[in-house]
């Protein structure tokens, strides 16, 4: 009765062996997705998808790019090896590396738009032996942008990105290699459907201490996660040069001095051309008396 029993016990080892193989195989299978990453409107992006197969032989590879809604259902496909794509994105702007090379499953999207934003996962379906096996990346969320910039308004600096899906994205300052979460964002609605996440720093002067230039770094996050940033660089009041400082005192002196002359120059010409029109107006009251004595005393010698 023991030889049976060892032979039945070696059996199930051998099967336990061989689902351990197998169950093994499907663990090592790894996709390799970024988990954010950000384009500007008309751009070219590359959603990398890398598979690891750590020794697994695969016999067959069937590739799929798709978007999940929030209950993790199929909403479009993106790409599809075996099946017809139906989504908003015109097949012209996809771009697959394979099947040139196995290992490397990235899709490239030419001239990508605001309404692209979304969530995009890279899952295949591996034949292992006899057993087809259907392994999903994590998911690249794809962030388009219009516009990202910083700029100067008085004593502020801002950053601006525009979006067409806010969610989870924000602005988030950094000088001298610190964060500072404390700047707050603010939402505004464009009439495009689209919305501006504008952050302001405000009274950036207030950083000057020694240094004469100073750099500033706006970075756009997707679940607080840096995907691009962008530098302004200025130059503190105190610590400008002295070519190009406010005015000095001299050159003010200078400035109200000849102010002065010029209205002491203004004041001299008019009493000139005034008295100039006094002398006419008394020549001319003197000249009736002048003729009248003249007539009389050659009246009185005749």
């Amino acid at each position: 009765m023991q030889v049976p029993q060892r032979r039945i016990m070696f059996f199930y080892f051998a099967i336990l062996l061989l689902l351990r193989k197998l169950g093994g195989g499907h663990c090592t299978v790894t996709l390799l997705q970024p988990p954010a990453i950000a384009a500007i409107r008309g751009s070219s992006v590359n959603l990398s998808c890398q598979m690891q197969l750590n020794g697994v032989k695969v016999d067959r590879v069937n590739l799929y790019w798709l978007i999940r809604d929030g209950n993790n259902k199929i909403k479009d496909f993106v790409h599809s090896s075996t099946k017809p794509t139906s989504t908003r994105i015109n097949n012209s702007r996809l771009r697959l590396v394979y099947p040139d090379f196995i290992n490397d499953l990235s899709l490239t999207i030419d001239d990508v738009q605001p309404s692209y934003t979304e969530t995009y996962k890279c899952e295949t379906s591996l034949l292992i032996g006899q057993q087809s096996q259907i392994f999903t990346g994590n998911g690249t969320y794809l962030l388009v942008y219009e516009e990202f910039r910083t700029f100067k308004n008085h004593s502020d600096i801002v950053c601006q990105v525009k979006v067409q899906v806010p969610q989870n994205v924000d602005l988030v300052w950094e000088f001298q290699g610190q964060e500072y979460d404390s700047v707050s964002s603010s939402l505004i609605p464009s009439p495009d459907n689209s919305y501006w996440i504008v952050s302001a720093l405000s009274n950036w002067n207030q950083w000057c201490q020694n240094q004469q230039n100073k750099t500033f770094t706006c970075k756009l996050r997707y679940m607080e996660q840096s995907l691009m940033e962008r530098n302004i660089q200025d130059t503190c009041a105190g610590d400008l040069p002295a070519s190009h400082s406010a005015p000095q005192p001299i050159l003010l002196y200078v400035l109200i001095l000849g102010n002065t002359l010029l209205i002491l120059l203004i004041i001299i010409i008019v009493i000139f051309f005034w008295k100039k029109k006094e002398k006419k107006s008394r020549i001319r009251v003197l000249a009736p008396y002048a003729k009248f004595s003249s007539s009389s005393e050659t009246k009185y010698n005749g």
